[in-house]
């Protein structure tokens, strides 16, 4: 008996040389779906610019086609005061209710301080 089990399972074969990724192709009603949450990112980016002064990083995860929550997006702005900082975040979210391509595509936004603030 060996104390490490065989590299490749039995009965499945030898691994191919190189791995490939099956991915089926989106249909175009979810292409335009993923690039109405792109769209949202950079409009969130550029009120988050004029709301904190700027936007140090930018990332976004889990996008959805559809559904309640689209997708999350994290923001990096300045930080000098956490009472400043939260006035700040109210008036952001407030411009992306009023905003007409935020208020359609909804969001879980992460604003954070950057990491050069102090």
């Amino acid at each position: 008996m060996t104390a490490f089990p065989s590299s490749s399972p039995a009965g499945h074969g030898p691994e191919p040389d190189q791995p490939t990724l099956r991915q089926r192709p989106l249909s175009p009603a979810e292409m335009r779906a993923r690039w109405e949450v792109r769209a949202a990112q950079w409009r969130a980016r550029e009120l988050a610019e004029v709301v904190f002064g700027s936007v140090t990083s930018m990332g976004m995860s889990d996008i959805r086609g559809e559904g309640r929550l689209r997708g999350l997006l994290r923001l990096d702005v300045p930080f000098a005061d956490l009472e400043e900082h939260r006035q700040r975040e109210a008036r952001f979210l407030s411009a992306v209710e009023a905003d007409p391509v935020l208020s359609g595509v909804r969001l879980v936004y992460v604003i954070g301080p950057d990491a050069g603030s102090a």
